[in-house]
């Protein structure tokens, strides 16, 4: 072989292998079994609020709201928060939910659903705080187990990660994110050990709460101009309280995050990335960007040996590294979402796809310092999350900013 090309596949081969024994060293964890064993001892069901922010979900809400009203738990409430949606948003949803909040306008520094949260939060009665998702359905049984998990594991944040939902072609991507977002948390049983401070991750369509530890870090106030409020979240409830817990949901809820169009999951994802690096330890962004070159570098180096190697074992033996390297994405995306072969098939071109969206969110925010999402333009706080205080709310302006609509 040319000796160009084996400096290069040498090279190739240093990065296949921190790729791979980082993902076996993160991903070897034995499947919880999940209960309610915990809840059914207690002599009461703790009362559970769920808060469902909307802006402009007709296509989703009814599907959501008859899920959470068919949930097998005997004490709670749900309330709707709305940015002020000019579609039947708010009439959809009336005959599910014990109260609706409207927006009349968003305060300076506030991103949408942040404040759709913390309004809803103001009016909830619940000891436990849910905030969901309109584009996720919940199973009968989810709520039982999960507020039984949070219980019976003390802990103050339970982030749940539903089983993805994909149809359109443009949604390949979405397990590119998580698979990604999979190393840079350092994985589940990392995540979940309350001494490694640097791995965190939160999943924004299911995040329930203790009421004391919301209020501990300063609720949705403390992280009010974050555009990644659930990796926000994560963050601080780690290093503060060191109390996160992070599961799959293993269908117990599921969501379909970008069906409309290619556009909404383009802007969805530009939104996010750049966001989500100025908290992440520099040690993981390395990892991530290590795996994108791994995967990316693979057909190329199999032309490359297909074209100058003297040898047909080397073709070989780079061909079955790419094919370790999908497998890998394989084994993490298993039970977590529907297989999308496409993914597979033009899986280097995705993760280049994604490398370009990365480019593009750091030039948006770093140049313009704003960012689009659902017709409304924001600046966001890139440090919510990073920093240690927080102001208290102020209740008066709260009273005269919302509309309470009680059924």
């Amino acid at each position: 072989m040319k000796l160009w090309l084996t400096i290069i596949s040498i090279i190739y081969f240093v990065i296949v292998a921190i790729t791979l024994l980082y993902f076996l060293r993160i991903n070897t964890n034995i499947k919880e079994k999940l209960s309610d064993k915990y809840l059914q001892m207690l002599p009461n069901e703790p009362f559970v609020s769920i808060i469902v922010p909307t802006l402009n979900e007709a296509n989703n809400i009814e599907k959501c709201l008859t899920s959470l009203r068919s949930l097998d738990y005997s004490n709670y409430e749900i309330i709707l928060s709305d940015g002020g949606s000019t579609d039947n948003t708010i009439d959809l949803a009336k005959p599910f939910v014990d109260q609706v909040v409207v927006e009349k306008s968003l305060p300076k520094g506030w991103i949408g659903k942040n404040y759709g949260c913390h309004i809803g939060y103001n009016i909830a009665k619940g000891e436990i705080l849910l905030f969901t998702d309109a584009d996720t359905v919940h199973k009968p049984e989810s709520l039982r187990i999960f507020v039984s998990t949070l219980l019976e594991k003390k802990i103050g944040l339970l982030t749940a990660f539903p089983y993805q939902e994909l149809r359109k072609w443009w949604e390949s991507i979405v397990p590119i994110y998580f698979y990604l977002s999979n190393i840079s948390s350092g994985g589940i049983k990392n995540v979940n050990d309350p001494k490694e401070d640097d791995s965190f991750l939160g999943i924004g369509q299911y995040l329930l709460f203790t009421r004391e530890a919301y209020n501990k870090i300063g609720g949705h106030e403390r992280i009010k101009g974050s555009i990644i409020e659930d990796y926000a979240f994560a963050r601080i409830v780690k290093k503060q309280l060191h109390s996160l817990y992070y599961l799959p949901t293993y269908k117990l809820v599921t969501a379909h995050m970008y069906p409309d169009s290619f556009r909404h999951s383009w802007t969805g994802f530009k939104k996010v990335l750049y966001a989500g690096t100025k908290l992440t330890p520099a040690k993981r962004i390395f990892l991530v960007l290590n795996t994108n070159l791994a995967i990316i570098s693979s057909p190329i180096l199999l032309v490359l040996t297909a074209l100058f190697a003297e040898s047909i074992v080397w073709l070989i033996v780079m061909s079955c590294t790419y094919l370790l390297l999908a497998s890998t994405f394989a084994i993490y995306w298993n039970k977590k979402g529907r297989h999308f072969w496409l993914t597979y098939l033009l899986f280097p071109l995705l993760m280049s796809g994604f490398m370009f969206t990365l480019i593009s969110s750091t030039l948006e925010l770093v140049f313009s310092k704003k960012t689009t999402w659902k017709g409304r333009k924001y600046e966001p706080d890139l440090n919510a999350g990073l920093n240690g205080s927080y102001k208290t709310h102020d209740d008066e302006h709260l009273k005269t900013n919302i509309i309470s609509l009680k059924e």
